[in-house]
């Protein structure tokens, strides 16, 4: 018997159009996703180690099935996972014929099943994100891996659109509109995979572009259910006690900056660990993303209603909570009623979109707050901002060039089997903790953002392009990731990384 591990060494071979049908039969009359077969065209049947020791009876009977149309030759063995995919497409194109002329059916168990496969493959590779994008015939599927989007491959459109149907359809824990591909839709779903990863939590995103539509997963392991610790997380003994001081205060507005995906909401889950048992946390979330059992987490649904986070905000104050989180401040009306609350005797904390922590001012400005607002006094308690640079593997890293004190590295383009030839390994924080006093509501009102900088880098204050060039000198991060990454960062003369602030009220 030939054994077969990876889809590429099959060569360039279709499945057997004639036995495709037998072969789904077989799968689905097991419920067992470790049980699959399919018959090639050159002649080979190729089953996964389960169906070889549990139904070999059945194999036998497949291939006297296919004695007329596509004898079997040879029989292989080879990945359950590997030979679902190859079923997948191939019933993927037939339905893509059957369509065309007017005739269709519908897979569903399959189409759970290559869900639960897409998700395994890419936590395999520790992938925060699936990407499908959904093009002509073809539904490109790509994974971001440590904060980089990587291709995997492409897949048959019909079959990975029913896979998001099924999935939207069926398995979500929010979703109730009818799957329509032309139409912008989100929904949590809940699936539970094999070990070691157990159960996942995904939070959907759906929207249609030019060509097709695209789908975004984001995904969260179970292992997420335990809070992590700020230092676990990576953040420095400084920042953690600076974060741990803003926790403990009574009043005033906590609110984290940075772009999708760089960890803003994990890390204010691990600022709650922060909060004693003594106070009463209340947490308004779209959706739940990490399950967190000493605080009170309130779904707040995506509805048509505009005004659904601050009508709730009202709602909650009621409840006499002493710390109360918004995950994010999208709307004028979420952000007044979140300044209102934290000028009413309460410590508020949110995520917000912005560059850095100071531009989290700009950005409320341009929600549509006033400078007069945000310049009162005791209003904000901190403004944090952080990113996620990608971690040079440290086996396979290149020399990018030399300086007095040291080097700087990129990185290899080719990479390692330690990093899976991506040339990063995980992911590093880095993060800025701005605490407004007296001054900086003057500079505030006055809307000198340029001037409070100015103000700030003459105390010593360390921003994200300062914590980001230490990485660079240290090799940990290269400098074209970190100037992707972090904003006001640029390079000097003669290829020296250097940091330098840009004018704010420019941008303004």
């Amino acid at each position: 018997m030939e054994i077969i591990n990876e889809r590429q060494d099959l060569g360039y071979v279709h499945v057997a159009q004639q036995m495709l049908e037998p072969c789904l039969v077989f799968f689905q009359q097991w419920n067992n996703p470790e049980v699959v077969a399919v018959v090639l065209e050159d002649g080979r049947l190729l089953a996964s180690p389960g169906a070889w020791r549990k139904h070999f009876v059945e194999l036998q009977q497949i291939a006297f099935a296919a004695r007329n149309v596509c004898p079997v030759k040879l029989f292989c063995e080879g990945p359950a996972a590997m030979i679902r995919e190859i079923l997948t497409d191939a019933d993927g194109q037939r339905r893509a014929l059957e369509i065309q002329s007017g005739v269709t059916q519908y897979g569903e168990n399959l189409a759970k099943q290559t869900l639960s496969d897409i998700v395994s493959e890419a936590l395999a590779v520790d992938a925060t994100d699936i990407h499908l994008r959904m093009c002509g015939q073809d539904a490109r599927i790509s994974f971001r891996i440590d904060g980089l989007l990587c291709w995997q491959g492409n897949r048959s459109r019909i079959f990975v659109t029913e896979v998001v149907a099924a999935a939207l359809n069926t398995q979500s824990d929010d979703c109730s509109d009818v799957f329509d591909e032309r139409k912008i839709s989100s929904a949590s779903i809940t699936l539970t995979l094999p070990e070691p990863y157990g159960e996942v939590r995904i939070r959907a995103q759906k929207s249609p572009c030019r060509d097709g539509f695209t789908v975004t997963l984001r995904l969260q392991k179970s292992a997420q259910l335990e809070v992590p610790a700020l230092a676990a997380l990576g953040f420095g003994n400084e920042t953690v006690k600076q974060l741990q001081m803003l926790m403990q205060q009574s009043i005033g507005l906590i609110l984290i900056s940075g772009p999708t995906g760089h960890g803003k909401t994990t890390t204010l889950a691990a600022m709650n660990r922060l909060v004693p048992a003594t106070r009463k946390v209340i947490s308004l979330e779209d959706p739940i993303e990490i399950v967190q059992p000493a605080i009170e987490q309130k779904f707040v649904p995506n509805t048509a209603e505009h005004n659904a986070f601050s009508e709730m905000l009202k709602v909650v104050l009621r409840e006499d909570p002493d710390l109360v989180e918004v995950s994010e401040i999208r709307d004028l009306e979420t952000a007044t009623s979140a300044v209102s609350a934290a000028l009413t005797g309460h410590l508020v904390a949110s995520t917000i979109h912005a560059n850095d922590a100071m531009g989290i001012i700009p950005r409320l400005l341009d929600i549509g707050l006033t400078a007069v607002q945000l310049s009162q006094p005791d209003l904000l308690a901190g403004l944090i901002a952080q990113r996620l640079l990608p971690r040079l593997c440290q086996h396979c890293r290149e020399i990018d060039m030399r300086l007095d004190d040291g080097a700087v590295w990129r990185r290899n383009s080719n990479g390692c089997e330690h990093c899976l030839h991506r040339g990063v390994s995980g992911r590093v924080v880095i993060s800025e903790v701005l605490i407004p006093g007296n001054e900086a509501c003057r500079f505030i009102r006055d809307q000198d953002f340029h001037g409070w900088r100015e103000h700030l880098r003459e105390r010593g204050w360390r921003s994200l392009a300062s914590e980001a060039e230490s990485l660079v000198r240290q090799g940990l991060v290269s400098l074209q990731d970190a100037c992707e990454v972090v904003p006001n960062m640029r390079i000097q003369a003669f290829g020296v990384s250097a940091i330098k602030e840009e004018n704010y009220a420019d941008s303004i």
